[in-house]
């Protein structure tokens, strides 16, 4: 059912820490695998949208505006696109660009499309089977590109934004001599360029009150997992001033035992390059007057300077690629995905509890009625094949009564089919309410239907565990064990 968890449902708004109470969901660590925190001796984390959480739609119209002034200033694309601006609805994690067709991608855990939008605009499920067929869609091929961060979601936005502006002629004549591979390739540059260049992040310190946003139990969460004798590091593909600008408004003078933010850390990696750092081989770079702050390195390397090595290390992290996906296929470190969205994504399930409440008892009789159907019309077969074959030998009485009873089961066919539709259209009506609620063109990050998506798919090979903020360590012991559900068969759980 879509975007039903049950184990979610009902879901407590607040809990006091220490009464014995059930934390919220939003505070806890959803294990996948069992992870026993005692044997892990070293516990890293990234930095953008881990450590750090950002203001939004705030940062986004800034990465969307930083672009489109490149795309108009060095590739020639028209200054009416200055006017425009970011639009926070639109994209969601866990879609797929398709440069070449111009097209926006939302797959199911089988890398299926389910959903897809030309640009902006909503493609039916006749345009998606043209184009895709029934067919997996390899998502790391050419031309493809995923959204797998928050950051990329303003990429989203602006390639849908200008492949908009080419079908509707306002790129100039024949699009300006483009095609939506080239705005895909120029959408890519700008991205970049305006992450690389510095004038974003440099704007981002010169006002980190707007942009930042500061987690009051960050400061004792890294704490209470430094006392319990964990080594703790960083790894972040960001270079040196800006992680030390951002970690400076977050951690300094939050404890007075830890004055400044690198006291919190044993280690701490800028410039990492990753996912090649868990790959291959480079060295790292000592940082001039830091006596544990380093630029580039691996790995092994890494491993070697704390002590703690594969499953000894947990990296936690917000890119299912770069953070989670190599640190555990490469190195076989435990991994925990970060994921902003979750605390929303379950407030909506709360909000929403009689709503899908009522979804599990309308598809439930739903079923039931298809079944029912089912053995009617069979029923009623049966009936015109024994009219057919036994006319011969039966009475005009018998063959009155077998289509009266053929009558009356055509009847009865009639009226669940009449049923069924009216069912149809309430559970049609209550999805597209409760999807609208995550997303009004993509419903949630999740599920689709009674699929789930790559990105939950994603989540489910390679993470250890998830959740939605680095404070919700602070309510776990660092000596306990998380403890994954117990995997069951269909049977096992009847």
């Amino acid at each position: 059912m879509k975007n039903v968890i049950s184990a979610l449902l009902p879901i407590p708004r607040f809990v006091e820490p220490g009464t014995g109470v059930q934390l919220p969901h939003a505070r806890k660590l959803f294990p996948l695998r069992n992870v026993h925190f005692r044997d892990i001796k070293a516990v890293g984390f990234d930095m953008d949208y881990t450590l750090s959480h950002y203001r939004s739609p705030e940062i986004e119209e800034l990465a969307y505006r930083s672009s489109v002034r490149l795309l108009v200033a060095e590739r020639g694309y028209p200054e009416e696109l200055l006017d425009t601006h970011f639009d926070p609805q639109f994209a969601i994690r866990g879609l797929v660009l398709d440069g070449a067709r111009g097209n926006i991608l939302k797959l199911d855990s089988s890398r299926q499309v389910v959903r897809a939008c030309h640009g902006s605009r909503p493609m039916s499920r006749e345009r998606i089977d043209t184009a895709y067929g029934r067919r997996r869609v390899v998502a790391s091929g050419s031309g493809f590109r995923s959204i797998d961060t928050l950051f990329e979601i303003p990429e989203c936005h602006l390639y849908a934004a200008l492949v908009d502006a080419l079908d509707d002629g306002r790129l100039g004549p024949a699009g300006g001599g483009r095609d939506c591979l080239q705005i895909f390739q120029d959408v890519r540059w700008a991205i970049d360029t305006a992450h690389r260049n510095g004038a974003m992040k440099a704007e981002i310190l010169a006002r980190p009150d707007f942009y930042i946003l500061r987690d009051p139990e960050l400061a004792a969460a890294l704490d209470r997992w430094k006392r319990s004798g964990k080594k703790l590091f960083i790894l972040s593909n960001s270079e040196w001033s800006f992680t030390d600008g951002v970690l400076r408004f977050l951690l300094d003078g939050q404890d007075p035992a830890r004055p400044n933010w690198i006291d919190y850390f044993d280690l701490v990696v800028v410039s990492a390059c990753k996912p090649g750092f868990f790959r291959e081989a480079l060295p790292p770079q000592p940082l001039p007057d830091q006596t544990k702050a380093f630029m580039g390195g691996n790995a092994l390397w890494m491993e070697d300077s704390l002590q703690a090595f594969g499953e000894e290390v947990m990296y936690v992290g917000d890119h299912i690629y770069g953070d989670i996906l190599r640190s555990k296929k490469n190195v076989s470190w435990h991994t925990m995905l970060l994921i902003p969205e979750l605390a929303s994504t379950l407030e909506q399930l709360e909000d929403q509890a009689g709503e899908l409440q009522d979804f599990v008892r309308f598809e439930t009789i739903r079923r039931k009625s298809e079944i029912r159907l089912s053995l009617l019309e069979d029923t009623l077969r049966r009936n015109h094949e024994h009219r057919r074959l036994l006319a011969p030998r039966l009475s005009p009485e018998a063959l009155l009564a077998m289509d009266q009873e053929a009558a009356r089961l055509k009847e009865e066919v009639e009226a669940s089919k009449m049923r069924m539709e009216i069912e149809k259209k309430t559970l049609v009506e209550l999805d597209d309410r409760l999807e609208s609620a995550f997303n009004r063109t993509w419903g949630s990050i999740f599920r689709d239907g009674y699929q789930q998506t790559r990105f939950a798919d994603q989540i489910q090979q390679y993470a250890c565990a998830y959740t939605g903020r680095i404070s919700n360590l602070y309510l776990v012991d660092p000596t306990t064990a998380l403890y994954a559900p117990v995997p069951t068969l269909p049977h096992e759980r009847i």
